[in-house]
């Protein structure tokens, strides 16, 4: 209901201001993009418009007598959403709400139960990046942010009506596989360790005893890579399923899987390697290595090392090349990514291939030190499951204690899966994390355990109530406190947060919102008894049943589960 009366709201305004600027003469808006500075403040409108500054310094008035003007020209609908519209000093163009529409969103809610919020508009195609870590070894927390980014970002844009596509791009040739294959060779894997952890640690290992031997043995090995020598291409595929058998486990248990697993030796089977190379030729420099100099970046892009093997680049050249034809291309990528980011655009750009779009964000801070794989020096996904693990259980035996253990360990498995996935989803890809497990599975903070015991809480209630149907259309009248006003209006924003988030490929904001729809409902049981309240129970349950689908549909979008107990 919300995105409707925004689109409502746009859609009048951009009128007005189209009358306004054929009438004086001027240019306020673009014709096709028109930025009218609609906003959501803080208090007295639910959005509001800056547009008339803009419109001043256009006709060289004052915001106040062109916002007026802009102001008296906005013609509503007779089936409108929008219950008035105001102008206020110095230059605010305020949109009010019709809350008598607000019952109507009881009952869209229950009607669309699990589709309620989706948007079916059908947005187009995208190919989403994401995680794509070597398989020299487990993920470790850094790898979680990457994804927990990708696979909730995809959810929304799906849910939003993008055709979504999500790729693991796997890195199985090149030195680092050279080096994983050379200490698989030497020292073997222990089959007693799940299979990503044993990989690592052959990984590690070879890369810290590593002789004169070993590195003419790699390089070796990389020249019988470009050219997809049979006996080292069939080792190398073993160990690279091998290691992914291990990764997949782990991405399963967190609720993140991929569409495809795109492997960098295809492009060089298929030709698309060679391709590039002929095509960006022109543009390339031959200075023992071949290369693309950019002359206002640190570094150039390698393509070809000077023995003439292929290098990372080159093949993730070819790689979007073949997925730029598939949709729109976004990338997640940790920040020690942003100058390759910069020179792959600037590379497609000279073989005319789109540009992606990279979603940067910066890596999860741990008092040991930077992570790496090379050195052994990381807390991996798992190790950290563990952990979560541990303090939920205590938590959910503290607060339960006369339930059973096998009850215990249920919901603690998903008070910790939900954990790990809010915490790198609530914060901005942009800013660092310190992972604080007390904190993340915490009932006491506005966290993911805070978010599943709402959608508890609701059921609970349902459950006392021996659950409701809504048959008959709801009582206005019976709905008319402001708490339950204020969380159906929460509620209403569910598909405008969701387009939001998808348009602008921010999934924390998504994640604000779930928050502040499960604080809402709290405030609404605390502030609105709804059992044993007469001819108002009836209408009051519908409320707790479109609060608790709501909160279900969120949090499915979040990645995680919500309890019917806790």
């Amino acid at each position: 209901m919300f995105r409707d009366f925004k689109r409502e709201a746009e859609a009048s305004l951009e009128k007005a201001v189209r009358q306004i600027e054929q009438e004086r003469d001027i240019h306020i808006i673009d014709e096709e993009n028109p930025d009218l500075k609609i906003e959501e403040p803080r208090e007295i409108a639910e959005l509001a418009s800056t547009i008339p500054f803009k419109a001043a310094s256009s006709a060289g008035t004052n915001p106040i007598e062109i916002g007026r003007d802009i102001t008296d020209k906005i013609n509503l609908g007779e089936e409108t959403k929008i219950d008035r519209v105001e102008f206020a000093e110095p230059g605010y163009i305020n949109f009010f709400l019709d809350k008598k529409q607000l019952p109507n969103v009881v009952e869209t809610v229950i009607k669309e139960k699990g589709r309620y919020g989706h948007i079916d508009d059908g947005a187009g195609d995208i190919v989403l990046e994401h995680t794509s870590a070597n398989p020299t070894g487990p993920l470790h927390i850094g790898h979680l942010r990457n994804a927990v980014i990708g696979d909730t970002l995809a959810r929304i844009l799906k849910a939003a009506g993008h055709n979504v596509e999500t790729h693991y791009y796997v890195n199985d040739i090149g030195r680092q596989m050279a080096i994983l294959l050379t200490g698989i060779r030497k020292y073997g894997l222990d089959e007693n360790k799940k299979p990503d952890l044993a990989v690592g640690h052959t990984y590690t290992k070879t890369n810290q005893e590593m002789d004169e031997d070993d590195e003419t043995e790699i390089e070796d090995i990389m020249r019988r890579f470009d050219e997809m020598e049979p006996e080292t291409y069939r080792d190398l595929t073993k160990a690279v399923e091998y290691c992914l058998d291990g990764i997949k486990q782990t991405l399963d248990t967190i609720g993140v899987s991929h569409d495809r697993y795109v492997r960098e030796s295809k492009f060089i089977k298929n030709g698309l390697v060679n391709e590039i190379l002929e095509t960006i030729d022109e543009h390339a420099v031959k200075d023992g290595a071949l290369k693309i100099e950019f002359s206002d970046m640190d570094k150039d892009l390698i393509l070809l090392r000077e023995d003439g093997t292929t290098v990372y680049a080159l093949r993730d050249l070819a790689y979007h090349k073949w997925k730029s034809s598939r949709g729109e291309m976004l990338n997640v990528l940790g920040s020690d990514h942003k100058l390759y980011i910069q020179q792959l655009n600037r590379a497609l750009t000279l073989l005319n291939i789109d540009n992606p779009e990279s979603i940067v964000f910066e890596f999860v801070s741990l008092p040991t030190g930077k992570m790496s794989t090379r050195e052994g020096t990381y807390i991996s996904i798992d190790q950290l499951q563990s952990k979560l693990m541990e303090k939920a259980l205590e938590e959910v035996k503290e607060r339960r204690p006369e339930k059973k253990d096998s009850w215990h360990k249920e919901v603690a498995t998903e008070v910790a899966k939900a954990a790990i996935r809010f915490e790198f989803t609530q914060v901005a890809p942009e800013k660092p994390i310190t992972f604080n497990i007390e904190k993340a599975v915490s009932f006491k903070e506005r966290g993911a355990p805070f978010i599943q015991y709402s959608h508890a809480r609701a059921t609970s209630i349902l459950h006392k109530a021996g659950d409701h149907e809504l048959k008959d259309g709801i009582d206005i009248e019976k709905l008319t406190h402001p708490q339950t006003q204020k969380l159906l209006q929460t509620i209403s924003k569910f598909s405008y947060q969701l387009e939001k988030a998808a348009e602008e490929k921010k999934i924390h904001s998504f994640a604000e919102y779930t928050l502040t729809l499960a604080s809402e409902f709290n405030q609404f049981y605390r502030d609105v008894p709804v059992l044993e309240t007469g001819d108002k129970e009836k209408p009051r349950l519908a409320v707790v049943k479109a609060s608790q689908i709501a909160l279900e549909n969120a949090i499915k979008l979040l990645g995680f589960h919500a309890p019917k107990e806790m």
